[in-house]
C-alpha cells in the first residue's frame, strides 16, 4: 500500500466516522462501525493510530477505545438477531463468556436484563473467588499443623534422647524431677502419636489406592486384534 493509497484510506475512515458521529446522538447506533474502523487501522498503522484517530474524529480516545473493544467482542459472533441488538446491549454483554448463547436465546434482550447477567456473572465469580480464598486458607491452616505436627514430634524424639546422653550423676539428678503419675501422660501422648501416624499413612494408602483404580477404570479397553485371536478347532 503506497502512501498515497494509506493516507486517503484514512481520510476515508475520518470522513465516515464523523457521518457516524452525526447520527449517533439521534439514534444509537454506528458505535460498532467505528469501532470496526478503530480496529483496522490500529492492526495497519499501528497503536498510536487510535489516539489520532479519535482526536480526528473529535471524541475521547477512551470512547474510541470501548467502540473498538466491544467491537472486537463480538467480531467473530454471528448469532441470529445479533444485528438489531442495540449497541448498549452489546456493550453490557461484551465480556460475557456465554454473550452468544444469551443472544441466540433471546435477540430482543434489553440493556437491563443484559446488566442482570452481567451482575449474576460477576456474582458467581465473586462466590467461586470466595469460596477459592476459603479452601487456600484451609489449606494453608493444614499446612501449618502437619508442619507443629512434624515439630512437636521432632521436639519429643529430642527430648527423649536426653536420658541416653546423661552420666550417671545428670540421670539421678533428672529422676528427682520426674513425677511417676504423670509418666502416664508422656506415654499417652507417644500412643496418641504414633496412632495419627498409622492412621494418615492408611489413608493415604486408601486415596492412592482409589485414585489408581479410577485410572485403571478409565484406561480404554485394548481389543485384540482379530488375527491375534486363537481359534480352537476340531
Amino acid at each position: 500500500m503506497t502512501t498515497d493509497t494509506s493516507e486517503r484510506v484514512y481520510q476515508d475512515a475520518v470522513l465516515e466516522g464523523k457521518e457516524i458521529l452525526k447520527q449517533i446522538d439521534a439514534a444509537e447506533r454506528g458505535q460498532l462501525r467505528l469501532g470496526e474502523l478503530a480496529a483496522k487501522l490500529e492492526t495497519v498503522y499501528g497503536d498510536r493510530t487510535l489516539a489520532k484517530f479519535a482526536v480526528d474524529l473529535g471524541i475521547a480516545k477512551c470512547t474510541l477505545a470501548r467502540y473498538r473493544d466491544v467491537y472486537r467482542a463480538w467480531r467473530d459472533i454471528s448469532a441470529p438477531g445479533r444485528e438489531s441488538v442495540s449497541y448498549a446491549v452489546l456493550r453490557e454483554l461484551a465480556t460475557h463468556p456465554d454473550r452468544e448463547e444469551i443472544i441466540r436465546k433471546d435477540p430482543n434482550i434489553t440493556k437491563r436484563e443484559a446488566h442482570d447477567q452481567m451482575r449474576k456473572l460477576k456474582g458467581t465469580a465473586k462466590e467461586k473467588q470466595e469460596q477459592e480464598e476459603e479452601e487456600d486458607e484451609w489449606l494453608k491452616h493444614n499446612h501449618k499443623w502437619f508442619k507443629d505436627l512434624v515439630a512437636l514430634a521432632n521436639e519429643a524424639s529430642r527430648m527423649a534422647d536426653v536420658t541416653d546422653q546423661c552420666t550417671s550423676e545428670q540421670l539421678d539428678n533428672l529422676l528427682q524431677a520426674v513425677d511417676p503419675d504423670l509418666l502416664m501422660c508422656v506415654r499417652g501422648a507417644g500412643k496418641r502419636l504414633v496412632a495419627l501416624a498409622d492412621n494418615l499413612e492408611q489413608l493415604l494408602e486408601e486415596e492412592e489406592a482409589a485414585e489408581q483404580a479410577e485410572q485403571e477404570h478409565s484406561a480404554p479397553i485394548e481389543r485384540a486384534h482379530p488375527e491375534a485371536i486363537v481359534h480352537v478347532g476340531a
